[in-house]
């Protein structure tokens, strides 16, 4: 009875999810910005309305500010209030394991052998783990792969063109959670474009009549019309448009370059040379334009590393559509590797779209989606959904149990400076609202979080403080920690939250002015002892 539910996605959902409970119940908390994600939730929540300006900063205090991810930040504000944080560690493993699970199962349905499609699997997952954290990104993940996906199966014939319009309220939920939905736009936009033009060529496409071309640019048209259906209206594309924009791998790790050198590097330039020969391999046919979107994906991640994810993601779905269409899927069934011909995505028959003329359709297996199959693939999520269920309510009930229940969600101590917790809630405790609190960057949203009546001096929302600040912060945190003194004049701030042996760190040190008050591995925190500031020390 429970064998139809208990399919290869089922596995590779459980297997994954329980892998990143065990493995992230600390590594997916330690980005900043899932503190202050929670605590604008929170703000939204209580006052029934978005932000208008910024609440948190005392560099940026009451200026305009845009919440862009305010639906994202509503929703883990809300599983926060019921399950805390391992309830939000819980969604958001769920959410990457099923999309990777979706993953295995299409390279399966595709004809792959179970072993290379864990190879790729595994790549993919590798590629991507930097950026599997407790945040709206895994959203973006998530819903890039679904688009991209419709994206390959229109230009196969599995789907027919009207069916991209379904990606418009796709595109604005998603541009109500997080400031990925460009990469979607972008995507749909470059492929809609690639369409038109192999038609123009003569080259085989979806596209095969002007009205066709006059449909793809409404769509393309429509698009970007998706990112003003917000509460902030232009103010929203133009903050995406401007943190996108921004020179910032000095101060944000994710939008450093991709370091060849490291796992997640070499993951990613592994599976670029196996995509790139699948690619070669259908050499001379002429290339479906969705086939050759993760070569921009693998370019965009060379330049940032939080790119890395959803160019392996993309590779790993068209890898799915590629690998009948070239030799190597004939050098892999000689070793019984892969089955061509069968699974989902082929069926063994040609099935016409009907909106596809028969002189245009591809009538390869390949090309053939199966009805006979497809169906039931819903039955894969069952059992998921009953774990993952039965897992929320374990921990809405305080039940304190090892990976699924309340207490597992753990703040790394050399991470984030939990020790300090008790003396920064005495200090927010005994300060008027709106205390200021000078801070290095990442641990902005860790005490916007924890000490809500004090003020940061900065954190990463990098549209709000925009880039002659940031530059700035980054040359004091370098070269020049002195500035602190200059910022103290300027602001009037108490106190100083900084990671422990940094340029921040040694100078408050040595300075007259400020007296430890707690240290840990990863934060000192200080305060300011005299009203005046030594001339010698801002020289």
């Amino acid at each position: 009875m429970w064998r139809p539910f208990c399919r290869v996605e089922t596995g590779v959902f459980l297997l994954v999810w329980l892998s990143l409970l065990l493995i992230g119940c600390s590594a997916m908390l330690r980005d900043p910005g899932s503190f202050w994600h929670v605590a604008t939730g929170q703000k939204i929540l209580a006052s029934g309305s978005v932000p208008q300006v910024d609440p948190f900063s005392f560099t940026r205090a009451d200026q305009p500010w845009v919440a862009d991810q305010w639906l994202a930040e509503c929703a883990m504000a809300a599983v926060h209030r019921v399950a805390g944080w391992d309830g939000l560690l819980l969604i958001a493993a769920t959410i990457l394991a099923a999309t990777y699970a979706w993953l295995a199962g299409r390279l399966l349905r595709g004809g792959l052998h179970w072993l290379p499609a864990a190879l790729l699997l595994a790549l993919a997952l590798l590629a991507g783990s930097p950026q599997f954290h407790v945040r709206p990104l895994v959203l973006t993940i998530g819903l890039l792969g679904a688009t991209f996906a419709v994206l390959v199966d229109v230009d196969a014939g599995r789907r027919g063109c009207r069916q991209l319009w379904w990606l418009v309220p796709l595109l604005v939920f998603w541009a109500n959670v997080h400031g990925g939905v460009l990469a979607g736009v972008g995507t749909v936009g470059l492929c809609a474009f690639g369409w038109c033009a192999a038609w123009a060529l003569g080259k085989p496409s979806p596209v095969h009549h002007f009205r066709d071309a006059v449909g793809m640019f409404l769509l393309t048209a429509t698009l970007p019309l998706t990112l003003l259906v917000n509460p902030y209206g232009l103010a929203l594309p133009k903050a995406l448009w401007e943190t996108l924009a921004m020179p910032l791998p000095s101060l944000i790790d994710e939008h450093a370059p991709l370091d060849f050198a490291d796992p997640v590097g070499g993951a990613t330039l592994l599976l670029a040379a196996m995509y790139l020969i699948v690619l070669l391999a259908t050499l001379p046919r002429w290339p479906r334009v969705a086939w050759l979107l993760p070569l921009v994906w693998f370019l965009l991640a060379i330049q940032r590393v939080r790119n890395a994810p959803l160019f392996a993601l993309t590779a790993a779905i068209a890898l799915a559509d590629l690998l009948p269409q070239s030799r190597v899927a004939k050098w892999l069934q000689r070793r019984g590797m892969f089955a061509l011909g069968t699974g989902p995505f082929f069926g063994g028959r040609p099935v016409l779209v009907k909106s596809r003329r028969a002189e245009n359709m591809d009538l390869s297996p390949s090309a053939a989606p199966s009805p006979d199959t497809a169906p039931s693939d819903w039955r894969a999520a069952v059992l998921p959904l009953l774990v993952v269920l039965a897992a929320m309510t374990i921990q809405a009930a305080g039940i304190s149990l090892p990976v699924v229940g309340r207490g597992w969600a753990t703040f790394d101590p050399a991470r984030w400076p939990v020790d300090l917790l008790p003396k920064l809630a005495e200090i927010n405790d005994s300060s008027p609202a709106d205390t200021p609190i000078f801070n290095d960057l990442n641990f902005g949203g860790f005490l916007i979080y924890h000490a809500p009546r004090l003020r940061v001096f900065v954190d990463d929302r990098c549209s709000l403080y925009g880039g002659e600040f940031l530059r700035a912060y980054d040359h004091a945190r370098r070269d020049d920690p002195a500035q602190t003194d200059r910022w103290q004049r300027q602001y009037g701030f108490r106190y100083a939250l900084v990671q422990s042996g940094g340029r921040f760190d040694r100078h408050l040190a040595a300075a007259g002015q400020w007296t430890l008050v707690g240290r840990t591995p990863a934060a000192a925190l200080y305060q300011r002892t005299s009203g005046s500031i030594d001339t010698d020390t801002l020289e």
